[in-house]
């Protein structure tokens, strides 16, 4: 039977879309993958070296991540004398395809979750010292895997903690724990945090970047940056402070390309090249990157599900990033007017620089994919701008996410703020004032509402439709 020319034309006309989303999809694909494989690791600049005299730190949100991003830079500092202590924030006990390939199980309970994290805490022992660090200096805080970024949000104080969905516990089950039946809230893992480094008094802290893809790794950064503020701000001197460092495990199309390509540079991914971090590489020699690699498959359930992501990491280079303070700027009252015009933004430089066409979802989206945000403050309002690539949809909405801190000095008290904006003008609390025009957010947030504080910490997030297109990581800004 012979179809009619109305029906041809209907069909290409349904496969047309498809057509065209397919190629664009293996374009945006191509052109990541490409940027990312010609990166090159001169272009970094030369990193410090760390020597006798240095106290490293390092956090790591789950087992493995101390390894991918810091082995090599490990390994040589313990060569050269540096004392290294390791903290792994969670067991990584979230991880459900690895619990049922290792447990052999298909029904998975809360007790395997646990059992399974017992392992994981087994090998992180077995890879660090592996890499030079005695049993003593690792330690396991027991927090639950994929739930930090709740803490931070919403699960902040101990008398509302977090229920994890793997294994139903409100506080640490495990016997290996630096507080024993620690109570899942982000005091509690605040506290820990801050008695570590106070114990520790490392001159310098490694934790992921805020702009990691992994929840957990973003809100770990922003733990431990506020308290690594608390411990330098308590310090007598400058030259007592901890300098802050950030590596990165997960990003998008990186690193490429996947598997073992040991003489090959990592360097990070090309968006994130020109912007808000200074990047420092390390040169590996063979050893180092052969001595990461045998660390790397050490973890024998995580290489079980994802040895080909987990062995691109072992290359001829590390690097970390470091970010600069931001300190809000003032302007005179009545400067600024959130009305969607930029002139009154005219020598406002960009607080946060957020990547764009970094992911596939944000370049069919660029309305909701976040370029920049900038801030400023008179003497009575916070005023956010938030550009994105291209022009709003109405269909967006911005949930603006600020936990401001407060002072011991005055007493004053922190708190948490969520705000929610809908194209044009809808806003919630609906007494802020905002507008969306073209491809940008303004609003105005009284300062009474944040306490007056001198720091917070900003996140910022687009949607269309409830579907999350595009996040920052929480950035710490000063207000004076």
């Amino acid at each position: 039977m012979r179809l009619s020319i109305l029906a041809k034309t209907a069909i290409v006309g349904a496969l047309l879309p498809c057509v065209y989303f397919g190629a664009a999809s293996a374009t945006f694909l191509y052109r990541i993958h490409h940027a990312n494989r010609l990166g090159n690791f001169s272009s970094l600049s030369t990193a410090r070296t760390f020597d006798k005299n240095c106290r490293i730190l390092i956090f790591s949100p789950h087992p493995d991540d101390e390894t991918l991003g810091c082995a090599g830079i490990i390994h040589q500092a313990i060569k050269a004398g540096a004392s290294v202590d390791i903290v792994f924030i969670t067991n990584g006990d979230g991880f459900r395809v690895a619990v049922a390939r290792q447990l052999r199980e298909v029904s998975i309970g809360p007790d395997d979750y646990i059992r399974f994290a017992d392992m994981r805490q087994a090998e992180a022992i077995k890879a660090d010292l592996n890499l030079g660090i005695p049993k003593e200096k690792i330690r396991f805080l027991g927090y639950p895997d994929r739930g930090l970024m709740a803490m931070w949000n919403e699960n902040w104080e101990t008398n509302n903690p977090y229920l994890s969905p793997y294994t139903y516990k409100t506080t640490s089950p495990y016997k290996v724990s630096y507080t024993r039946s620690a109570t899942y809230s982000g005091t509690s893992l605040l506290s820990d945090i801050s008695t570590v480094i106070k114990d520790v008094r490392p001159t310098d802290i490694f934790v992921t970047h805020p702009s990691d893809d992994h929840m957990d790794h973003t809100a770990a950064s922003a733990f431990v940056r506020l308290a690594t503020d608390r411990y330098n701000d308590r310090s007598t001197s400058k030259s007592g402070w901890a300098s802050l460092h950030y590596y990165l495990v997960h990003r998008g199309d990186w690193p490429v390309p996947q598997g073992t390509a040991k003489k090959d540079s990592l360097v990070p991914p090309d968006e994130m090249l020109a912007l808000d971090t200074k990047w420092r590489g390390v040169a590996l020699t063979p050893e180092d990157t052969n001595r990461k690699e045998a660390t790397i498959l050490k973890y024998e359930t995580q290489t079980a599900v994802t040895k080909r992501f987990l062995v691109s990491f072992a290359r001829s280079n590390e690097f970390y990033g470091d970010l600069t303070e931001i300190n809000v700027p003032i302007v005179l009252n009545d400067q600024i007017v959130a009305d969607g015009a930029i002139g009154d933004w005219k020598g406002i430089k960009p607080a946060i620089q957020d990547p764009i066409n970094d992911n596939l979802i944000r370049d069919f989206q660029r309305g909701g994919d976040v370029r920049n945000v900038y801030l400023c403050r008179d003497s009575k309002n916070l005023y956010i701008r938030v550009d994105t690539a291209s022009e709003v949809s109405n269909n967006a909405e911005f949930t603006l996410r600020i936990r401001y801190f407060g002072d011991e000095k005055t007493g004053r008290p922190g708190g948490f703020k969520t705000i929610k904006v809908k194209p044009p003008r809808s806003v919630e609390p609906a007494e802020y004032h905002s507008v969306v025009s073209g491809n940008r957010l303004e609003i105005a947030i009284p300062l009474h509402d944040l306490g007056y504080c001198k720091e917070l910490a900003l996140n910022v997030e687009t949607s269309i439709a409830g579907f999350l297109i595009d996040r920052t990581g929480y950035r710490f800004v000063k207000l004076p």
